[in-house]
């Protein structure tokens, strides 16, 4: 018998309160199915509206508003026994992280399992239920306000048809896994994709793709601006655009030495009123400060005819294996694999392991050959 077929709408239990959740967590073991839904349209951090649990026959619908004591749930997610399953769990996993403070122990993500026994990487839940189930899922609005009350009896739907299907899928795709000899491969994985890893305010300065043309004082300046913003961002909690755009930060950067004028001139005059003391403050201290990690200059054309190569290699073996050929041939990982080769003349982390069982042979001779 399947979970969904057990639970009807009698079986949805409501928690707002401690005492509630409490008692609930109590009743979860074994395969424990999580969704979340939150909103963030004006703010830095999400903000939860909504955790859906799907277990022992139940669906809870846990309202974050008036709880306070959430030391039962987290003991669920961290209990190595307690295996929780999502779809597309990374926005899931952030906001658990901000929200309430934790990783869990035991992710299973529904949609990364179907990318080791399928050539699709990021099927929707629709999706995946549709084709592994045979269930087509009514369409839904996908804009709504999961922070108002009441919930509307759509959103309420929409919430338990979220989390119902994952016990189902998660039966599916282990079994498909383990027949395939694939498990060992996306548990490998998804110990690291399980994992939320919050942006360090230091590095932010690596994300902007133009960085690599500064020089060192330019460097220290952009990577001194980006860690103020970032933090400001969070402190404000609001997002990173509503504090200085990356385009701006670029340009005070390249800047010599700023001054008040430029600000001014550059950003819109609120904006300037009252970041301009920090934005200059924080370009002086870069300039003078150490010297930051270099950001990686784009590929040369040999390098980049490599990656090429590379590519076409992984998708093959991809389709040959019928993996989402993602996992094996996303052009950042392939780039990022043929600079550390370079550099240090072995493979980059993210093809060791299993990838180097199916692709080393043929990657190396290629890598070989490239120059620093």
């Amino acid at each position: 018998m399947h979970f969904r077929d057990v639970v009807t709408l009698a079986d949805v239990v409501w928690v707002d309160n401690d005492a509630q959740l409490a008692a609930a967590a109590r009743q979860w073991r074994g395969v424990v199915a999580l969704d979340t839904e939150f909103i963030r349209t004006d703010t830095f951090y999400p903000v939860p509206g909504l955790y859906q649990v799907a277990s022992a026959g139940r669906v809870y619908l846990i309202d974050p508003v008036h709880i306070v004591e959430w030391q039962p749930f987290l003991d669920i997610l961290t209990d190595e026994a307690v295996r929780i399953v999502m779809h597309a769990c990374q926005e899931d996993l952030e906001l658990l992280y901000h929200h309430l403070g934790v990783q869990p122990a035991n992710v299973f993500d529904t949609q990364f399992a179907n990318a080791f026994v399928s050539a699709d990487f990021s099927l929707s839940y629709a999706a995946l239920v549709e084709r592994l189930l045979n269930i087509e899922l009514p369409k839904h609005a996908t804009r709504s306000n999961w922070l108002a009350r009441p919930l509307s009896d759509e959103q309420i739907q929409y919430a338990v048809e979220d989390v119902i299907y994952l016990h189902d899928l998660h039966d599916v795709l282990t079994a498909r896994l383990g027949h395939e000899q694939r498990d060992a491969w996306f548990f490998s994985d998804m110990s690291l994709r399980g994992t939320y890893r919050p942006v360090d305010p230091d590095a932010y300065y690596l994300n902007l793709k133009k960085a690599w043309q500064l020089n060192s004082d330019q460097l220290g300046a952009l990577q001194s601006l980006c860690a103020w913003r970032e933090r400001e961002a969070r402190e404000q909690d609001v997002p990173r655009n509503r504090v200085v755009w990356d385009d701006h930060l670029l340009v005070f950067a390249r800047k010599p030495r700023l001054t008040h004028e430029q600000v001014f001139q550059i950003l819109p005059r609120g904006v300037a009123r009252r970041y301009v003391t920090p934005i200059i403050e924080h370009h002086a201290n870069g300039q003078g400060g150490q010297v930051p990690h270099p950001v990686p200059r784009p590929l040369t054309s040999s390098q980049g005819a490599v990656v090429k190569t590379l590519r076409e290699i992984a998708r093959e073996v991809a389709s040959d294996l019928g993996l989402a050929p993602e996992l094996l041939a996303r052009k950042k990982d392939v780039e990022a694999c043929v600079r550390h080769y370079a550099v240090h003349g072995s493979m980059s982390e993210h093809y060791e392991a299993w990838r180097a069982t199916v692709l080393g042979s043929q990657f190396e001779p290629l890598l070989a050959k490239v120059e620093d």
